[in-house]
């Protein structure tokens, strides 16, 4: 189905549907489809299992969570479906990449020496450049938050659930000219209007995501959304990086995959951490390009201006003096 989303952008969205790479490349009306049937020589899927989930905004996003004490759903759906729902990404982290390295060379290469072990070098973080792996940057936003989404699910339990287990969807598939959205859909129990997206526990072991003890596993096709290096294997069981070099620049664009989290939290409730979690889990990044913001008051597009992106040092003076009087009111 197409459609145009929140920020009158055109996107094409796959309801209830983990739709692979492999099975959209063939299939003309896609945004990015001159992207995604580009025959470049790139890793099989990496499998990455991530235990933290990030929540990304901007300063009028940090004031409002501080205010209320913790995250409220905003609505955002299409076509008279408006969940009020609470975004996350996965956070990445750096040993989360060298893990899912180790897991792809002994699923590839089962009967490795210990000679050809140490004769392996990284090469995974050349791969690993999509938006999905920038930890240090963000296009929604200066402040992060990180949590690890077993005590997510756990809040959400006790505050949302009333003490049930929450339940979790495939929520869908949504397409843009180089980025793809596998988005995984948290609620409660006893609300029934998501019971037609089936359940993540359906999913089958080769499907992009699935929840498995307190982790998602992703498993990545697309690491890179523009390629400077290709993988090439050697006879001795050994995958190096190697320079990409195509006729033209234009060969080098692709497309990148990531996973989204989004809790549905009813309108008029909170998930609320307590307020020293809040700023102890609080971070600043730098806002990178294209920073997609918030709706300013100001202007009629979507705003980059200073109240809405700051420079890195304005942002971590701001999140350092939180950190300051959240200390300071501890001591109290």
């Amino acid at each position: 189905m197409r459609r145009r989303n929140a920020r009158e952008k055109e996107e094409m969205y796959f309801c209830g549907e983990q739709k692979t790479i492999d099975t959209m490349q063939d299939l003309e009306d896609l945004p990015c489809h001159i992207n995604i049937r580009k025959d470049i020589n790139q890793l099989p899927e990496i499998e990455f299992h991530i235990s933290k989930v990030v929540h990304v905004t901007t300063k009028s996003g940090l004031d409002g969570i501080l205010k209320s004490g913790g995250f409220q759903g905003h609505m955002g759906g299409f076509q008279g479906h408006n969940p009020h729902l609470l975004w996350w990404g996965l956070a990445i982290e750096e040993d989360d990449i060298q893990i899912a390295e180790e897991r792809f060379l002994e699923k590839t290469f089962p009967g490795r020496s210990a000679l050809q072990k140490s004769m392996q070098e990284p090469f995974l973080t050349k791969f690993t450049t999509s938006p999905a792996f920038q930890m240090d940057k963000s296009r929604y936003g200066n402040f992060k938050f990180t949590f690890s989404l077993s005590d997510m699910l756990q809040m959400y339990r006790e505050q949302i659930c009333g003490g049930d287990g929450p339940v979790m969807r495939v929520y869908g598939t949504t397409v843009y000219k180089q980025e793809i959205m596998y988005t995984v859909i948290v609620h409660s129990p006893s609300v029934k209007e998501f019971d037609k997206y089936p359940g993540l526990w359906e999913c089958g072991d080769d499907a992009v995501c699935i929840f498995n003890n307190n982790n998602v596993v992703w498993r990545a096709q697309a690491l890179s959304k523009t390629h400077y290096f290709k993988p090439v294997t050697h006879n001795d069981n050994i995958i190096k990086a190697e320079k990409f070099d195509p006729l033209y620049e234009w060969d080098r664009w692709f497309v990148w995959d990531h996973v989204t989290v989004a809790f549905h939290v009813p309108e008029g409730q909170t998930l609320k951490p307590s307020r020293e979690r809040l700023i102890q889990n609080l971070t600043a990044c730098e806002a990178a390009d294209p920073f997609l913001g918030v709706r300013c008051a100001h202007q009629t597009q979507f705003c980059t201006c200073r109240c809405c992106r700051l420079s890195l040092p304005a942002a971590q003076w701001i999140v350092k003096q939180l950190k300051v009087e959240e200390r300071k009111e501890q001591t109290d």
